[in-house]
This record gives structure tokens, C-alpha cells and sequence, in this order.
């Protein structure tokens, strides 16, 4: 059988829904987790007492409860009223502040009103059966649709569900620049806060990035005269003289305590530094050469 288009199919099956009460209950805890509730629960989709309440959920901080009636074709509204008059008495034991009626009937909006009216106290919601169909071919519940009612997306509703996607990553790009922009707009608060009105000069930029770049140096210096020492390694007298010479300065200069050994942690920070110091020079990342 060709599906039915307009919507129509996902309503149809919902009205000759033949799966039972724990399928449904199950399907209605997930539409209500993107209906703004959260902690949806179903107290016993398998069978058993529930307390008058089928699924235990919260909205804004507040218990709401939810009772499921899904029956197979249309019923009476007689019958309607009467699971919703059964249903509605678990807000009181659950100490709960609202009320969902989820079903697979439709309703028209005089019943409706009328069964929220029967209590004025309760905030009630009704998700019937054109508004549970509605929110079922929404992009966001294609794979719920798919799975309790297997009605598979069309050609329109993939391409539907890409762009909002796209949408999707587009807020959240635009989300990121604007924390960034907040991010900024902190540091430089900051900065005023703390008397800094202007940016460090090149000349101690500059001191800084050699001090990373000498003690690195020195660092990778002894790890070579070790292997000097130990005839692992050979070096050109002259070249070593010096080398030896720019060591003891660099000692004299920063002091033993202050050198090598570094601990990973000290290793990569000293490098990092280094990076990004001649990265603000004008260089290009991970330019580590001593």
C-alpha cells in the first residue's frame, strides 16, 4: 500500500494502533522529553499497579504526571472522559502540580476544553491524537516515528532533516562566537580592572622568548654531553669548547634550581610558552629550534 501523504499516515496508524499499552507508553515519554518535561518515566509499561499514574515527569522544577490512553480506533468520548477522569486523580497522590492526557484519539477542541475545565486547579495538557501526529513528523522525532510506527522519511523529510542540521550547527557555531566575544570582553575588563591599559612591549616579548629558548637549550645540551661523555656521541672540539662555554653561561645566568630536570608536565609548559611567544613574533606555530 502507497503511504498516504499530508500527514495522514503517521495519523492513521496512531488511530489503529494495535501494540499495546507498554509501546505506548514508551512512545509518549520520549515525545514529552522534546516537549520541554524532562525525567520522563514510565512507572510499570510491562503491566502492574502505577498509583494512577503512568509516566512520572518534571517540567520547570514541578511534578507533572501523565496518563496514557491509547485505544485501537476511534472511541466514544464518553469513554474518553472516563480514562481521563480515572487518570486525573493521581495528581493529588503523587503530589504532582499538572496533568498530561496522551492519546491516540481525536478530540475535538470543545472535549477538550471541557476536560480541562472539569478541573481548574490542575494544569492539564492534552497531547491528542493530531497533536502527538503533528509532533511525530517533526525532523527531531523521524527515528521515533520510524520506530513505534515504521513509517520511514521521504525524500522531503530527509532533505527537512538536513537543513535543520545545518541549523542546528550553525547556532551552535554562533553560540561559540559569541562566548568568545564574551570571553574577550572579560579579559579586558580584567585587564582594566587591574591597571593594565596597554599590551607588553616586543622588547619583553622578545626577552622572554629567548629565556624559554635558552633554558630548552641547556636542557637539550646535557642529554648531548651525555652521550659525549659516554662515547655515544661525537662533537667537533672547537664547537664543543663553546658549547660548554654557552652552558655555564646559561647556568650563570638563571641558576642550577631553575634548570633542568624538567617534569613533563614543566617540559611541555616551557615549550608551549616558547610557541607561542614566536607565534606573536610572527612565526609559525611549534617553531621549538634552539
Amino acid at each position: 500500500m502507497p503511504r498516504r501523504k499530508d500527514g495522514r499516515e503517521t495519523w492513521h496508524r496512531l488511530l489503529e494502533w494495535d501494540k499495546g499499552q507498554a509501546p505506548s507508553e514508551r512512545l509518549a515519554a520520549i515525545v514529552l522529553q522534546g516537549e520541554g518535561f524532562s525525567n520522563a518515566d514510565p512507572s510499570h509499561p510491562l503491566g502492574g499497579k502505577d498509583g494512577l499514574k503512568d509516566i512520572i515527569t518534571e517540567r520547570d522544577g514541578n511534578k507533572w504526571i501523565a496518563g496514557v490512553y491509547f485505544a485501537r480506533n476511534q472511541q466514544s468520548f464518553v469513554n474518553i472522559k472516563d480514562k481521563y477522569l480515572q487518570d486525573i486523580k493521581g495528581v493529588e497522590k503523587a503530589d504532582a502540580i499538572g496533568f498530561i492526557f496522551f492519546t491516540n484519539q481525536e478530540l475535538r477542541l470543545s472535549e477538550r476544553t471541557e476536560l480541562i475545565n472539569l478541573f481548574p486547579l490542575i494544569e492539564v495538557e492534552i497531547y491528542h491524537l493530531e497533536r502527538v501526529a503533528g509532533l511525530l513528523n517533526l525532523p527531531r522525532n523521524y527515528g521515533t516515528r520510524l520506530e513505534f510506527l515504521d513509517i520511514e522519511m521521504t525524500k522531503e523529510e530527509q532533505a527537512a532533516l538536513f537543513t535543520t542540521e545545518v541549523a542546528n550547527v550553525d547556532d551552535k557555531l554562533n553560540k561559540i562566537s559569541i562566548d568568545l566575544g564574551e570571553c574577550k570582553e572579560m579579559f579586558m575588563a580584567t585587564l582594566a580592572y587591574r591597571g593594565f591599559n596597554a599590551y607588553r612591549s616586543l622588547d619583553e616579548i622578545a626577552e622572554m622568548a629567548n629565556e624559554f629558548c635558552e633554558k630548552i637549550w641547556y636542557d637539550r645540551h646535557l642529554v648531548l654531553r651525555e652521550k659525549v661523555e659516554n662515547g655515544k656521541e661525537t662533537c667537533d672540539p672547537e664547537i664543543w669548547a663553546g658549547a660548554i662555554s654557552s652552558a655555564e653561561r646559561v647556568v650563570a645566568k638563571y641558576g642550577l634550581k631553575n634548570l633542568s630536570p624538567y617534569s613533563k608536565f614543566d617540559w611541555g609548559m616551557l615549550n608551549g610558552k616558547l610557541s607561542a611567544l614566536r607565534w606573536v613574533m610572527g612565526e609559525d606555530w611549534d617553531e621549538l629550534y634552539t
